[in-house]
């Protein structure tokens, strides 16, 4: 996998992860013992938000007031990915509005909704005919800001909304895979290291806490209960406590922090790797808990350490770039490699499949079809379309 690890405006050194050569030793020993998805990409062509977004929603949430009607953003928060333009210059590698803030000193602004239905609207044209002459769907709907990128979410830990921030898509209240397990009594948790100390200081420098991958920080529907709130968000304390009392919730999500996720700029992948570990060995010594468990270890988005491969348009968020996923589990043995097109989402199908579980809403993406493919095991005739997982274990 190559990467862009660190750059300056002069200066950028690439690394090459080879697996083969040593490279991530225990990543590679769960491949050969377990299961590996080939063809897994992330959800949206954009960052760690997004994509955290599509592992909850199954779709992209809009900018609005807080009580679910649509309005536009302020000044400075649409997406235009048009070249800069400072005075006479026009630049090549900054945008008009980039999505992350300040584009340049020049022009600090910090674009990230897109009236992705309109075509008139930056960027969009070119995309939306790029769809319609492969026959998919935008998914956009009209008058709606789609959020394309990182922003704040809506909700501090305590259910505090955030007014603070200003770069922060106000409180949503679109679906997630959480109302389906709330409502069909599904148990289920989001771990994410460092939650303890986010919820009591936010704002703190020292929070290694993701609060942009959380994606049920952003909905109304869990964090303005402080019964589901406490009940379901957790510290990854709590996920060693559980697995050594034998229980996990039925749904589990495990977000390491940000000195342990693998991320470039702020983490390693052996450091990743350790924290994997340390969960997969905890749960093998719970015989019990192991035979009824199966994880599945990905990435939030490639960040750069990306690996090239066919890409499927499923609608105009995505889908990105191809990224790892193993699936680990005593039905997932044999270290078989599965060609089947999937994404972010396919965690979500594989949930509902498991449990008989109604999709998340009429338009999430959990409502596209199993792949089909002929000849071409990567690319599914029937597209869009992505896997529930399922062939990735042996019942």
């Amino acid at each position: 996998m190559l990467g862009r690890n660190s750059a300056t405006a002069k200066l950028t050194h690439y690394r090459f992860y080879n697996v083969l050569q040593g490279d991530m030793p225990y990543f590679y020993h769960l491949a050969q013992e377990y299961t590996l998805a080939d063809n897994y990409h992330q959800p949206v062509m954009g960052g760690t938000g997004a994509n955290s977004l599509m592992l909850g929603f199954a779709d992209l949430p809009w900018y609005s007031d807080g009580r679910g009607n649509p309005l536009t953003p302020p000044a400075g928060e649409i997406e235009n990915p048009n070249p800069l333009k400072v005075g006479t210059t026009t630049y090549n590698n900054w945008y008009t509005e980039d999505g992350y803030g300040s584009s340049s000193s020049a022009q600090p602004m910090g674009g990230s909704y897109s009236d992705c239905a309109n075509a008139a609207s930056p960027g969009v044209g070119a995309i939306l005919a790029y769809l319609s002459a492969m026959n998919v769907p935008s998914n956009c709907q009209a008058g709606h800001y789609y959020l394309l990128n990182n922003y704040n979410p809506g909700y501090f830990g305590t259910g505090q909304v955030n007014t603070i921030d200003r770069y922060t898509i106000p409180p949503t209240d679109i679906r997630s895979i959480a109302d389906v397990l709330l409502a069909h009594k599904i148990s289920w948790a989001y771990f994410g290291e460092g939650w303890n100390q986010y919820v009591q200081s936010p704002e703190s420098p020292t929070n290694v806490y993701c609060n942009i991958c959380n994606p049920f920080l952003y909905q109304t529907q869990v964090m303005a209960h402080q019964d589901i709130r406490e009940a379901n968000l957790k510290d990854t304390l709590d996920l060693y406590e559980d697995i050594e009392r034998g229980w996990l919730p039925a749904v589990s999500y495990v977000k390491p922090g940000g000195l342990n996720d693998g991320h470039p700029a702020s983490s390693k992948f052996d450091i990743f790797e350790a924290f994997t570990k340390k969960i997969v060995t905890q749960l093998k010594k719970h015989p019990e808990l192991w035979q009824s468990t199966a994880v599945f270890v990905t990435v939030d988005e490639g960040g750069g350490y990306y690996d090239s491969g066919y890409i499927q348009p499923l609608d105009f968020f995505g889908d990105g770039t191809r990224i790892p996923l193993l699936v680990i589990s005593p039905y997932a043995k044999g270290g078989r490699v599965v060609h089947d097109y999937s994404d972010h989402v396919s965690i979500l199908k594989f949930i509902e499949h498991n449990w008989k579980l109604p999709t998340i809403s009429t338009r999430s993406r959990d409502n596209l079809p199993n792949p089909q493919t002929s000849g071409n095991a990567y690319i599914p005739t029937n597209g869009p379309a992505i896997s529930d997982l399922m062939d990735m274990f042996s019942f």
